[in-house]
C-alpha cells in the first residue's frame, strides 16, 4: 500500500510509473481515501493513511493525476469518480478541491521522501526504473511522514482538518493536476 511520489509534482510522479504500478496507484489511492472518509474502513492505521491525514483534497489531486495519465495511456478508469464520491463524504473538502483550494502536505517538499520512493521503485522493477533514476540507491526504506492523531484530527466526515492543513494552497511546480478537469 503506497502512493508513489518519486517527484513533488503529482503528474510527473504518475507519468514516470510503469503501467503495473500506475494501475495499482489508482486502486490504492481509492482505498486511502476511503480510510480517510469512512469510519471503520480498513487501513486506518497504515502509514500511507497517516501521511495523507488532513490532506484529502491533495490526495484527490494525486488521484486525478494518476487516473488522467492512466486514461492518456489508453486504459479504462473506474477509480477517479469513485474517489471523488468518497471525497464528497466530507463536503467542505470536496468544495475546496473543486475550487482548486488544495493545500499540499508539507512533507511533499521533503527530498528524502521522494528519494525513498525512487529507491523503492528501483527495487521493485529495476528493468524499468534504473534508467529513469540512475543515481537512486536501491536499498532505502520508505520515509513515512505523518503525525499521530491529535484531538480534533480524525478523518471522519465532518471532522476538522489536521493542524496546519488550513495553510494557503500550494501548487506543485508546473502542476495543474489539482484543478478538476485538468
Amino acid at each position: 500500500m503506497q502512493t508513489f511520489l518519486p517527484y513533488a509534482d503529482f503528474r510527473a510522479s504518475a507519468e514516470v510509473l510503469d503501467d503495473r504500478r500506475l494501475g495499482k496507484q489508482r486502486v490504492e489511492t481509492l482505498q486511502v481515501m476511503r480510510a480517510l472518509t469512512l469510519p471503520g474502513y480498513g487501513w486506518q492505521h497504515h502509514p500511507v493513511t497517516a501521511m495523507w491525514r488532513g490532506y484529502r483534497p491533495a490526495l484527490m489531486a494525486y488521484q486525478e493525476a494518476t487516473c488522467r495519465v492512466w486514461l492518456d495511456r489508453g486504459h479504462v478508469d473506474t477509480c477517479l469518480e469513485k474517489t471523488l464520491l468518497d471525497l464528497g463524504r466530507v463536503p467542505e473538502d470536496l468544495a475546496a478541491y473543486e475550487r482548486g483550494d488544495v493545500p499540499i502536505p508539507p512533507w511533499n517538499d521533503d527530498e528524502a521522501l521522494h528519494a525513498s520512493h525512487r529507491s523503492k521503485l528501483v527495487q521493485k522493477a529495476p528493468e524499468h526504473y534504473r534508467a529513469l533514476f540512475p543515481d537512486a540507491p536501491d536499498d532505502l526504506d520508505y520515509v513515512w511522514p505523518g503525525t499521530p492523531d491529535a484531538p480534533g484530527t480524525r478523518d471522519a466526515p465532518g471532522a476538522p482538518h489536521a493542524p496546519g492543513s488550513t495553510a494557503a494552497a500550494v501548487t506543485p511546480p508546473g502542476s495543474t493536476a489539482h484543478r478538476r478537469g485538468a
